[in-house]
């Protein structure tokens, strides 16, 4: 399916929410969203399946919120890259002495370069000292949200859900927003070098400096530009400014010394130094957020508690009637000593969990002999490991520690099955209670693991 080759979009992902919030999964096709996934498992799987789930539900769909939210985005990101524009033709505008016709350079440098860096090394100062005040930083979310409910008609508890639970869905719309930020800050610069551009172009202007120091005020500049010259003199030597031209371009007595063009002079100077130090970080730290978005979507795992009762929806009635064989070499762990036998559940792992048992030990809290016997057994298990445990014993503590332990050494990739079945008066498997299924899927769910999915023992019905 073309589908499943795309990546996941914050458009589809509104969608997502709000569609599972408001009708959850009982009206999608569960065969086509089980005949998608054959072959895959843990974090791709849910990915892979839960799209198919999506498109199934968009059918027939009108004014869907993720579309509603994208369209409201562009007209948000059209106006802040106007405003940005137009501030940054005004601010360089501003800035031109009209009663000299000119511009006063150091003013320039400050304003369009200085500042802009200012705003920079303050933002990543902010990032790095977050979690120090991220309680007082409560009323930004606040106001996103008010914003975006305004945006999408009031229809804002996909937005509340996904801020109360975090993770990957919370921190794409976060980087997705400083990508917005970004472009804002791109087009200011570009705003300040239009607005320098037609002042040159249709105005007669001087690009001068004043100081009561002039020998201490024109080393200082000729320093700062040289600094500032630094990204591009290799490749660019001619857009740099000699000691001498800044000699030169001193207002003193009334104008310049007519010897030199200060245009000619400064401007190139300040259009590379606006453009290296104002326009090209803020472009890198976009293509930053860009990446980062999409890493974020591309690892969604789709853990949270609703998305597992709906993957359990659409999975947990499947039978394995493929030709695809099951794979070998699963290792079973017997948690705590069930007594159930491996010939008794053999036909189960076969028929629902489509693995055969490979090695098959009897464990408390598992305590290997060493890391390297442990390996050798995962490596002879390459289609995971299943724990086997009574329904009523589920022991939070003891069942985490054996949950960490099997992470640390096999790997996140490794696939886990919680296979619950109760010991019978005969000694055979039993159907596990309703209120046991309950505790034990609440316990899984918490796990958040992407790899890990649970299963219940049930009886052949024909």
């Amino acid at each position: 399916m073309e589908l499943l080759k795309g990546r996941w979009t914050l458009r589809d992902l509104v969608d997502f929410e709000a569609l599972l919030g408001r009708e959850g999964g009982t009206k999608a096709d569960g065969r086509a969203m089980r005949e998608s996934v054959e072959g895959m498992e843990g974090a791709e799987a849910r990915r892979t399946g839960m799209r198919v789930w999506l498109e199934d539900r968009r059918r027939g769909e009108k004014d869907l919120p993720g579309e509603v939210w994208a369209g409201a985005r562009f007209l948000v990101a059209a106006l802040v890259l106007t405003v940005m524009f137009l501030t940054g033709v005004g601010v360089m505008t501003g800035m031109l002495d009209r009663e000299r016709m000119g511009f006063h350079v150091p003013m320039v440098l400050g304003v369009a370069v200085g500042l802009q860096l200012l705003v920079l090394v303050a933002g990543f100062l902010g990032w790095a000292l977050r979690g120090r005040f991220s309680k007082g930083l409560g009323f930004v979310r606040g106001l996103l949200g008010w914003l975006v409910g305004k945006a999408g008609g009031g229809k804002m508890e996909w937005w509340r859900t996904l801020r109360l639970e975090g993770g990957r869905a919370w921190e794409a719309l976060g980087w997705n927003l400083l990508r917005l930020t970004q472009l804002g800050a791109v087009m200011f610069s570009v705003g300040l070098m239009a607005g320098l551009l037609g002042c040159i172009w249709f105005l007669e202007v001087k690009f001068f400096w004043e100081s009561s120091t002039p020998a201490w005020m024109s080393f200082r500049l000729f320093e700062v530009a040289t600094i500032l010259s630094l990204p591009w003199y290799e490749l660019f030597p001619d857009l740099t400014v000699a000691m001498d031209e800044v000699h030169l371009t001193r207002w003193v007595d009334g104008g310049l010394d007519g010897r030199i063009d200060s245009a000619a002079t400064w401007y190139p100077f300040l259009f590379a130094a606006i453009f290296f130090w104002g326009l090209l970080p803020r472009l890198l730290l976009w293509a930053f957020a860009v990446k980062k978005e999409r890493k974020a979507l591309a690892a969604l795992d789709f853990q949270a508690k609703r998305h597992r009762e709906l993957w359990r929806e659409m999975m947990g009635t499947r039978r394995v009637d493929t030709s695809e064989d099951p794979r070998d070499g699963v290792l079973v762990l017997d948690v705590g000593g069930t007594g159930l036998k491996e010939e008794d559940l053999r036909g189960f792992l076969l028929r629902r969990l489509r693995v055969n048992p490979g090695e098959w030990f009897e464990v408390g809290v598992w305590n290997v002999q060493g890391e390297a016997a442990a390996l050798e057994s995962f490596r002879k298990a390459p289609a995971g490991v299943v724990f086997l445990a009574e329904g009523w014993a589920l022991s939070p503590p003891r069942m985490n520690a054996l949950h960490s332990q099997v992470r640390s050494l096999a790997g996140a990739e490794t696939m886990i099955y919680f296979l619950v079945a109760n010991a019978g008066s005969d000694g055979g498997p039993a159907e596990v209670k309703d209120e046991e299924q309950k505790i034990w899927r609440d316990f899984v769910d918490r796990l958040a693991d992407a790899s890990a999915e649970i299963f219940f023992y049930e009886e052949d019905r024909v």
